[in-house]
């Protein structure tokens, strides 16, 4: 019988635990930080001018860009995830090519009209298409990781550089397009990486607990 390998290797799970709680104090204080604006913040404003210097040409790939983590690309991408690893011997796998991204995309959805953040009369706190791309790359970065044994040290350069580029990559179109604030790409960033940290942790630690004593 295959054995389903651990999301996470055990030296890496402590450094996971404190960058969700992290995560998730980061999105909890620009929430509040920013419930009910219709303007960019001063912290806004600096992160727009960087995007402001990226050329004007990049607009076409922007919106290329921000397919990826438009909801139903995303939905597709996680369920096609989830069969190939039930298909390899992976339900932790599968369990959480779809709980990272689900949760994630709940509580961005939720959130924004707790939040009531707009921009050109649209919610936008945290933004949901930098949420899904990050959570797809973590849970795919995270499962190529533990396909290929790599350490903690591996595991958590692999997650770090996908989760960044993936979607910083989106969280940069959608502010080049208007559609979200720098800081709500932040909230949405954050909000994937406690979501799906926060699955892999409590999935391997199940297995821990159901794991019978040696003797």
């Amino acid at each position: 019988m295959r054995t389903d390998r651990p999301l996470l290797p055990g030296g890496l799970r402590p450094g996971a635990a404190v960058v969700t709680v992290i995560a998730t104090a980061v999105v909890t204080v620009l929430a509040v930080r920013y419930a009910g604006d219709t303007a960019p913040g001063r912290v806004d404003g600096h992160l727009d001018r960087a995007v402001d210097a990226l050329p004007t040409a990049g607009h076409g790939l922007a919106r290329l860009l921000v397919l990826f983590g438009s909801p139903g690309l995303v939905a597709v991408a996680a369920t096609g995830i989830a069969l190939g690893c039930l298909l390899s011997g992976r339900p932790r796998g599968a369990v959480l090519a779809v709980a990272g991204p689900g949760l994630t995309g709940l509580i961005t959805t939720l959130g924004k009209p707790l939040i009531d953040r707009t921009i050109g009369g649209g919610l936008a706190f945290p933004s949901g298409h930098t949420g899904g791309a990050t959570s797809l790359a973590l849970v795919v970065a995270l499962l190529l990781a533990a396909s290929l044994r790599l350490g903690a040290s591996g595991t958590a350069a692999l997650a770090g550089a996908c989760a960044v580029l993936v979607g910083g990559a989106v969280g940069t179109g959608m502010v080049m397009l208007g559609s979200h604030y720098p800081t709500d790409v932040v909230g949405g960033f954050c909000t994937a990486v406690a979501a799906v940290l926060a699955v892999a942790l409590a999935l391997d630690a199940a297995v821990v607990r159901r794991a019978p004593a040696r003797v």
